[in-house]
């Protein structure tokens, strides 16, 4: 699996300030572990099960034959993300790891941040950069964007997210993915007095996309396409997000 070997790309569109969301499509890769198996591995962290009829969600992908289970990321490794900081905002950290933490609370899963990138955001990215990143899946990108780069930033759209899968010995994952955000956007938000807010709740909507969630017509949860006011994770996203911490756990490699 070298450099550049990259998976199939579905981009759907959203309105209103929030709502793009990046599918990249599954891969096998049973035979081509990179490590022996990790036997007895835990989940980094856990949060109670919340009930189905709390609220409103939805899942980006489920697993095959199963319409009610997500795929999702290995709940026993960190995701690792980088940042590239072209363009973004002063205190551009801060929200990427304050979205982190939202997604992290309400799900278990676990982010670590391996540092900056100079690696733009792309439809096509490859899963995997072995020159860039070294042997294995590429790190979460983050990155701040425009329409003359990322067409699907036209009109009201501020963010793009989403990830791709793997299939390892039966079980699929998500192995690695991408935030892209509008920066002329950021910059016109940040500029209000209640914009710091607004734009720590778009990141959040784009990580909800990046872990699994997709859109819903509810307009009580942070995942509405276009959402008007809301900033915290509705009931509905926090019931989707404790399933999205309950994928998988695989060998690593």
């Amino acid at each position: 699996m070298g450099p550049g070997r990259g998976l199939p790309t579905m981009i759907a569109a959203g309105v209103t300030l929030f709502a793009v969301l990046l599918v990249v499509g599954t891969s096998d890769v049973s035979g081509k572990l990179r490590s022996v198996l990790d036997f007895g591995r835990e989940p980094q962290g856990s949060v109670p099960l919340l009930p189905e009829s709390d609220g409103s969600f939805a899942f980006m992908q489920t697993q095959k034959g199963k319409p009610k289970v997500p795929i999702a990321y290995d709940p026993c490794k960190k995701i690792e993300l980088v940042i590239n900081p072209e363009g973004a905002p002063d205190g551009y950290r801060e929200y990427v790891e304050t979205a982190a933490d939202h997604v992290s609370d309400a799900s278990g899963l676990k982010f670590t941040i391996r540092g900056t990138t100079d690696e733009r955001p792309s439809t096509t990215r490859p899963a995997e950069d072995d020159e860039r990143y070294g042997a294995g899946w590429s790190p979460v990108l983050v990155a701040w964007s425009d329409n003359d780069e990322m067409s699907e930033l036209a009109g009201d759209v501020a963010g793009l997210a989403g990830s791709a899968a793997a299939t390892v010995f039966g079980k699929t994952v998500y192995v690695t993915g991408s935030v892209t955000l509008d920066r002329e956007d950021f910059d016109r938000m940040l500029g209000r007095p209640e914009g710091r807010e607004q734009a720590q709740a778009i990141i959040d909507h784009e990580f909800g996309h990046l872990v699994g969630l997709d859109h819903v017509k509810d307009a009580r949860e942070l995942m509405h396409i276009a959402n008007t006011g809301r900033t915290a994770w509705g009931p509905g996203d926090k019931a989707g997000l404790s399933r999205l911490g309950r994928g998988p756990c695989v060998p690593s490699f």
